[in-house]
């Protein structure tokens, strides 16, 4: 016999918040990542006309840490909400994950800001390789689970 599943704080309509919100953040670093390797791809020609093509990653990176502290705010509600959350196995490796991809995003945007396009190539590329490494390695099943 199963756990009876956590009961979800954060709701709308219904519909628990987190696995709604969760992939726009996690969209917005892909497609900032997806930026990254056209650009590190184009010709030098290329790059050169491409200063507003470089400036769109950082948007997507604004926009994804945005939606990432959304979600983050979100599952600490669920995660004090019920007790079971709690309780799960790899919630702090879970949890760990995340905020190890929003550092990495932080220093993403920090360096481009500070660099513009010149920040691409090697480490915003590097930067966001990482943080989709780490969305990729860490274990989030149980937390599907919970939201079915």
């Amino acid at each position: 016999m199963t756990a009876a599943k956590p009961h979800i704080t954060a709701k709308i309509a219904g519909r628990p918040l987190h696995p709604l919100l969760r992939p726009f953040a996690i969209g917005y670093f892909l497609a900032a990542c997806g930026c990254d390797l056209v650009y590190s791809q184009a010709s030098l020609f290329a790059r050169s006309d491409a200063a507003e093509f470089a400036s769109i990653t950082g948007w997507l990176l604004a926009a994804g840490l945005v939606m990432a502290g959304l979600t983050g705010v979100i599952a600490l509600i669920d995660f004090q909400g019920d007790r079971r959350f709690r309780a799960l196995p790899d919630n702090r490796i879970f949890a760990a994950g995340s905020a190890l991809v929003v550092l990495l995003e932080i220093a993403n945007l920090a360096l481009r800001h500070a660099q513009g396009a010149a920040a691409i190539l090697p480490h915003g590329l590097i930067l966001s390789l990482a943080a989709i490494a780490v969305l990729v390695a860490t274990p989030s099943q149980n937390w599907t689970r919970m939201y079915r």
